[in-house]
């Protein structure tokens, strides 16, 4: 009895015990807000890689726009290491290109980019209008479907694998849009777009940017998701005054400020602002992201103190790994149907099933996704194609969403030119060529061009697309006026004028992106004269007919400054009858340009050339070498015959690391050239040049600004604003 009454007194006393302890509490939820910043956002990366090695879990997330972009990258079950590799890995410039890469353009818009090279798109639909942004956005949509596109189905942000929103701007009433669920890959790049320079997100309604503008550090988010502590990663430059002298400068600092004012007072609200010390570096450092991880991770490490009483045991941060883990959506899908909210033309519709959807056994090719939909923005009537992977319980298939210009059809592209040197002075042109789309069926349409300038030019060309088929039909109507100096050794003499107008008649085939072959015949009335001569010069006029052919492959990758790829024309004509010419002389010319890089800042450009007729003594100047880009070291068509040869080589140095296709490009070049144009009988031995200076490509076309000396002692100083090569 005794001792059953001690086990009873033992058993009362540890109950005594266990009551006296104070209940176990649970850990107190983590969240993280993440600010904008442009590349200075790559910060948050050192952040999350410190918060992971102390075993710090983050249970909730809130970005905004690159802050969004990581945030994005963490949700979807990233680790710090695959988040790096990510953004280290990522094309930047063909992310932030204002359009499509040109090698993924149709053939006809590389035409249009090299004959009117400036990248200014006006649309006419509803008055004369811009597009909405600098860039559409096609190249950043397609690096964050790259890993956002498996979670656009799931019904809520919460169901991530760390829940997750982030802030976008909605232009139309004026107010910050939290998204806590939808297409995850619309959110993001909505969340991003940056005013001006990328276009607005259209959404429900809602014209979406970059949402810095009311909140760019959303710490109310957070608080909002559930969380106990929030910590908050803030993005601040140090203030220079050497930033606002200039005009976007001040827009920059002006911007910034208005940032900066909704930023403090989220700031407020954290319970713990980590602020990495971002001195040096700028808000386009793309380049720099591992210095910018790690001054993130330095961040982290100075409030280490206060974020250890965060930290949990190992055991429990593997059950949060694991919940992670389980909640991750598999990268790819076998599509077994594909969906296309939007129009788009049925042989397109058709050609993208069989490309993607042959074989419903056979996963997805991502990055034949991506040229497919590259292949559809580069038609010309897209600005930018997305596309989310769909799992509709034993469905799997893809949802593609090509998004049509706003501004147009039809659209008016530009070309400026503006020639200067010592010996010729200045020479401005300026052109447009409108284009409507799809007159007469799919891939048929209409194009204007007018000239005005050194070289005067008004055609207008109706291309018809068989059936919507390869072959086609092109009618036009055409009068040019062509101005070139005559030489007798270094002077000038004279000048060569011809006027041509009448109609074409062409047929061919169009292999695709890269090719075309057309054949046609061309008749009209032609006058050729020569004007300020010391002895007067007969004029020819009369009626012209020629039967001529042509073949183009399109496989560089620029329209402008190439750094990769093959670009080769044949043409031929046959002349029946033209004023002064006697019998039916043929005319051939080839050109081949070829481009390679050496490095990572370094290419090779090699262009070379050649032709021959049998046209008569009078018009002899049917080829001419000399001027910017054909011997820079000679005058304008310095050399001029019926007959030529020339062949350059350049070699680019790239002066940034990293150009984005914003910012343009900019390059040193040294280029060695030689060649001739001669009359049948006189010395076709070469002359020479060589040349040095600045190449760069800008939204108005190339910039060519340099100095040559040639064999003969010839000595040019040049700059040349438009289409050079």
């Amino acid at each position: 009895m005794r001792h059953w009454k001690a086990a009873a007194a033992g058993v009362l006393l540890l109950a005594a015990a266990a009551a006296a302890e104070p209940e176990a509490r649970p850990r107190k939820k983590v969240g993280l807000a993440l600010s904008g910043g442009s590349a200075l956002g790559l910060a948050h990366i050192g952040v999350i890689q410190w918060l992971e090695e102390q075993r710090i879990p983050v249970d909730f997330l809130a970005g905004t726009s690159m802050g969004a972009l990581v945030g994005g990258l963490y949700a979807t079950g990233r680790d710090g290491g695959e988040i790096e590799r990510f953004v280290r890995e990522l094309d930047w410039s063909a992310a932030f290109e204002p359009s499509v890469p040109f090698r993924h353009l149709a053939f006809r818009r590389k035409e249009d980019r090299r004959d009117f090279p400036s990248t200014i798109e006006f649309g006419l639909r509803k008055g004369l209008k811009l597009p909405p942004g600098v860039s559409a956005g096609h190249g950043a949509g397609l690096a964050i479907s790259r890993f956002a596109a498996a979670y656009d189905s799931l019904a809520s942000f919460d169901e991530l694998p760390t829940p997750f929103r982030c802030v976008a701007t909605d232009l139309k009433q004026g107010r910050e849009v939290v998204f806590a669920k939808g297409p995850l890959t619309v959110a993001l790049r909505a969340s991003m777009s940056l005013p001006a320079l990328f276009a607005p997100v259209e959404l429900d309604g809602m014209l979406l940017v970059d949402g810095g503008l009311l909140n760019n550090l959303p710490v109310d988010v957070a608080r909002q998701m559930g969380a106990d502590v929030v910590i908050a990663v803030a993005l601040d430059r140090p203030y220079s005054e050497d930033r606002i002298t200039s005009l976007v400068g001040v827009a920059g600092r002006s911007i910034s400020v208005m940032v900066a004012a909704n930023e403090r007072r989220s700031m407020g609200l954290a319970d713990l602002v980590l602020m990495p010390d971002l001195t040096g570096l700028e808000p386009n450092d793309y380049a720099k992201a591992g210095e910018l991880i790690r001054r993130g991770r330095e961040a982290a490490q100075r409030k280490a103190m206060w974020l250890a009483q965060l930290a949990v045991p190992e055991e429990e941060y593997e059950r949060y790994l694991a919940e992670r883990r389980r909640r991750q959506q598999p990268e790819t899908v076998k599509p077994q149907r594909i969906e296309v909210q939007g129009v788009l033309a049925e042989k397109r519709r058709r050609a993208l099933v069989e490309a993607l959807a042959a074989d419903p056994k056979r996963p997805l090719d991502r990055q034949r996704l991506e040229t497919e939909l590259n292949k559809i923005a580069g038609m010309g009537r897209y600005d930018a194609v997305s596309y989310s992977l769909l799992r509709d319980g034993q469905t799997e298939g893809l949802v593609i969403r090509p998004h049509a210009k706003t501004h147009g059809p039809p659209f008016l592209n530009l070309a400026f030119l503006l020639d200067a040197s010592r010996q010729e002075g200045f020479r401005f042109g300026l052109g447009g060529r409108l284009t409507f789309l799809d007159i007469g069926g799919p891939a048929s349409e209409w194009r204007t061009d007018l000239l005005l300038g050194p070289t005067q030019r008004a055609a207008s060309e109706y291309y018809w697309r068989i059936g919507g088929g390869k072959w086609f039909l092109a009618p036009q109507a055409f009068y040019g006026e062509e101005t070139r100096p005559l030489y007798r050794r270094k002077d000038q003499i004279a000048e060569f004028i011809t006027w041509q107008g009448g109609a074409a008649m062409d047929a061919g085939y169009a292999f695709g992106r890269f090719q075309e072959l057309r054949v046609g015949m061309a008749t009209g009335r032609a006058q050729v004269s020569v004007t300020k001569a010391a002895e007067e010069v007969e004029l020819l006029r009369g009626r012209f007919t020629d039967v001529h052919v042509r073949w183009a492959y399109e496989g560089q990758d620029s329209a402008l400054v190439p750094r990769r790829g093959v670009r080769a024309t044949l043409r031929g004509s046959w002349l029946l009858n033209h004023p002064g010419v006697e019998g039916r002389p043929p005319l051939g010319e080839a050109t081949l340009s070829y481009a390679r890089p050496l490095g990572p800042r370094w290419s090779l450009l090699a262009d070379t050339a050649g032709g021959m007729t049998g046209w008569a003594e009078g018009l002899n100047s049917r080829f001419a070498v000399g001027g910017a880009g054909r011997l820079d070291a000679l005058n304008r068509a310095r050399e001029t015959g019926n007959r030529y040869y020339y062949g350059g080589v350049r070699v680019l140095r790239t002066l940034a690391s990293e150009p984005l296709g914003l910012l343009g490009r900019f390059h040193l070049f040294a280029a060695a050239e030689s060649g001739r144009a001669w009359r049948a009988g006189a010395s076709p031995l070469p002359r020479w040049s060589g040349s040095a200076g600045l190449l760069a490509e800008t939204a108005f076309g190339v910039v060519y600004l340099g100095g040559g000396a040639g064999d003969r002692g010839d000595r040019r100083l040049f700059f040349r604003l438009g289409r050079v090569f």
